[in-house]
C-alpha cells in the first residue's frame, strides 16, 4: 500500500474521531455569541485558512484547541483542519437525499464562482467523485488549490451550519 492510500485510509478513520467535535462546538459557540449572519461563517473559514483564529472565542480554550488541531492536521496531512471539517460536515448527510442536493449545490456554486455566470454546471461530481473513491487527500488539495471550490465549500458550510442552529 502506497503512502497516499495509507493516508486516505487514515483520513477515513479521522472522520469518526470525536476529537474534532471541539471545532464544531467552537464554531457553534462563535455563531451564537457573535450573532453570525448569512456568510459570516464564510469569513471565519477564510480567516482560519490564513491562520487567524481571532474570531474564535477563548472560552473553553476553543481558540487554542483549534490552533493545535490545525497545526497537527497540517503536519500530519498537509492540509488545513477547516477543509477537513467542511468535508466532514457534508459527509454527515451521506446516504440521504439531502447529500445529493448538497453535493449538487457545491458543484453549481463552484461553476458560478469560476465563470461569474449562471451557466450549466460542468462537473456535478467535483465533490462526490473523490468521496466515492475515497480520495480524500485529492479532494482536500482540490478545495485548497482552487479558490472557487474553497468558497463554494465555505458557502455550503455556512448554509448547513446556519440551518442547524
Amino acid at each position: 500500500m502506497n503512502d497516499e492510500k495509507l493516508l486516505n485510509l487514515k483520513l477515513k478513520t479521522e472522520f469518526s474521531n470525536p476529537v474534532y467535535d471541539i471545532i464544531d462546538e467552537a464554531i457553534d459557540y462563535a455563531i451564537k455569541k457573535q450573532k453570525f449572519q448569512k456568510y459570516d461563517l464564510v469569513k471565519l473559514v477564510m480567516m482560519i485558512y490564513k491562520k487567524d483564529y481571532s474570531c474564535i472565542s477563548n472560552t473553553n480554550d476553543y481558540r487554542e484547541q483549534i490552533k493545535l488541531l490545525d497545526e497537527y492536521f497540517e503536519k500530519e496531512y498537509g492540509h488545513s483542519i477547516i477543509t477537513f471539517i467542511m468535508i466532514k460536515t457534508v459527509l454527515n448527510y451521506k446516504g440521504t437525499d439531502k447529500y445529493d442536493e448538497i453535493t449538487s449545490d457545491i458543484a453549481i456554486l463552484e461553476t458560478a464562482l469560476r465563470t461569474k455566470q449562471n451557466i450549466k454546471t460542468e462537473n456535478l461530481c467535483i465533490f462526490s467523485y473523490p468521496i466515492e473513491n475515497e480520495e480524500y487527500l485529492d479532494l482536500m488539495m482540490s478545495i485548497e488549490a482552487n479558490p472557487n471550490f474553497k468558497y463554494a465549500m465555505a458557502i455550503t458550510y455556512d448554509k448547513l451550519k446556519n440551518t442547524q442552529n
